[in-house]
């Protein structure tokens, strides 16, 4: 009789801690966010658990700027923890910000597979403040297959599109549509900058140090209709080179892969 009692009092335990296991509610992935991304990502309000719950996504970057993304839903695969990583789904959808992605965290790595975001490229300026001279317009797009962050590392691929790039230098609009692969290949990453189409055709190669953050890009910009009325805009690039053509460079840091 003793060792039935104890045994359902053993049962009784283990069903309870599953189902606060399963009821943990969403403030605990709230938490989680905040101090994996370092106060830089933050979901409020929240309603939900921890395995499936919405929450209205804010990016502070910089710290004092936020970037409000609208409603977002998550969802996490508990058996993946089986394995020593979380795996989650997030997606948010407002008129003029989206983003799906599939997130793997684990001890010394970050994967992001199967990623469609999109905003204005007004953003860009608030992220990188040297931007705001030429006064970006038109819409970027972020996608990604799995492109995994190691320590220091950088593998898989990506792709960033400036779609119906404008300026507030220059009355062309749009100026063109243009991409910027990104290449892997661990503690660098290649940049090949190309033009889909437009009036003004930008090329470049480049590489991103993961190690030390640092961005490097040359190419050039040449207009290929109303280059009067890219003048304006053509001059803050540098000398003309002949028949129009301009040096394009870019040298910046982000930050480092830790």
């Amino acid at each position: 009789m003793k060792k039935r009692w104890l045994l359902y009092a053993v049962f009784g335990l283990v069903f309870y801690l599953l189902f606060l296991i399963i009821e943990m509610p969403a403030s605990w992935f709230a938490w989680g966010l905040d101090y994996y991304t370092h106060n830089t990502v933050r979901l409020d309000p929240l309603s939900g658990s921890l395995w499936h719950g919405k929450g209205r996504l804010v990016i502070y970057y910089p710290q004092t700027v936020p970037h409000d993304f609208g409603q977002t839903e998550w969802s996490i695969n508990p058996f993946w923890l089986l394995t020593g990583r979380v795996q989650l789904t997030l997606q948010t959808n407002t008129p003029d910000r989206q983003i799906k992605t599939t997130l793997g965290i684990a001890k010394e790595s970050l994967s992001i597979k199967d990623t469609d975001a999109a905003f204005p490229a007004t953003f860009v300026s608030q992220l990188y403040p040297p931007a705001t001279l030429i006064g970006p317009q038109g819409q970027i797009r972020l996608r990604t297959s799995d492109l995994v962050f190691g320590q220091k590392n950088l593998e898989g691929n990506a792709t960033l599109e400036w779609q119906g790039a404008g300026s507030s230098l220059s009355n062309v609009k749009p100026l063109g549509d243009y991409r910027l692969e990104i290449i892997g290949a661990g503690k660098t990453a290649n940049l090949k900058l190309s033009t889909a189409r437009g009036a003004l055709e930008l090329t470049g190669q480049g590489q991103w140090q993961t190690q030390t953050g640092q961005v490097q890009l040359t190419g050039s910009a040449l207009p290929r209709e109303r280059a009067a009325e890219l003048e304006s805009l053509l001059k803050l690039l540098g000398e003309d080179q002949g028949n129009g053509k301009r040096q394009l460079m870019l040298n910046s840091y982000l930050p480092k892969l830790q």
